[in-house]
């Protein structure tokens, strides 16, 4: 491990973990791009796994009790039987066009974040069937969040609900993904170290995340997080066509 790749993943690390903290998505749509270019997709999506996890077990107690548990239960169940079917996307596609599509996935979630598109569904199928794509997406580009994110948005949820409810549910599924990609040989002992190295960052991002949550203005950061999306999905395409 060379220490610019080290300190590469820790700078990201701090970045994404900061507005995941503050806005309750982003990790994954964040880090996934830039990392692709600095260790490869595969490696990318299995360190995104780890270092997710960690976040969300140590945001869980902040806001972990105003997760709406049914729901939470019922998408976590539709992403368990989605994640096989993005492993073996992620075992088979070639290391460039997986980036490729990272990145096209990246420029087109955020598109339709920004536009404030969401899904109006209720009940128990949308549960499931949103947790199935969010799982598909999870182990082939380790972006699990938009589908999730778009649903809960179209169920109007509180502030402090809808953090809860993405904090349990992303926690609940990158630990199971990290096992599956573990198992498939993906997740190796580099990113393992890589993960470690970056965790005391993470934190940081995350606590820093937590101090500002009440003091910025909601309305322009979700703008400059779009903006930054949409820089590294950029960033990452035009790497992966070269």
């Amino acid at each position: 491990m060379d220490w610019q790749t080290g300190l590469a993943v820790t700078g990201l690390a701090a970045a994404a973990s900061l507005i995941q903290a503050l806005s309750g998505f982003g990790f994954s749509l964040f880090i996934v791009p830039f990392l692709a270019m600095v260790i490869g997709p595969k490696e990318t999506v299995a360190l995104a796994n780890l270092l997710g996890t960690a976040v969300n077990l140590t945001q869980l107690r902040a806001v972990g009790r105003a997760a709406e548990r049914r729901t939470t239960a019922r998408m976590v169940a539709g992403c368990y039987l989605g994640m096989p079917f993005g492993l073996a996307v992620l075992l088979l596609l070639e290391p460039r066009a997986l980036q490729a599509g990272i990145a096209v996935c990246v420029l087109v979630f955020t598109a339709v974040l920004a536009r404030g598109l969401q899904l109006r569904g209720t009940g128990a199928g949308w549960d499931l069937g949103t947790g199935f794509v969010s799982g598909l997406l999870n182990t082939s580009t380790s972006m699990s969040g938009p589908p999730v994110v778009l649903y809960l948005q179209g169920r109007r949820l509180a502030p402090l609900a809808f953090r809860g409810t993405t904090t349990v549910y992303f926690l609940a599924t990158s630990g199971g993904a990290a096992a599956m990609l573990a198992l498939s040989g993906t997740l190796t002992w580099h990113t393992a170290g890589l993960a470690l190295l970056a965790l005391p960052a993470s934190q940081a991002g995350r606590l820093a995340g937590n101090r500002l949550f009440h003091r910025l203005d909601e309305r322009r950061f979700r703008l400059l997080v779009f903006v930054v999306l949409a820089a590294s999905a950029c960033s990452a395409l035009a790497n992966a066509l070269r």
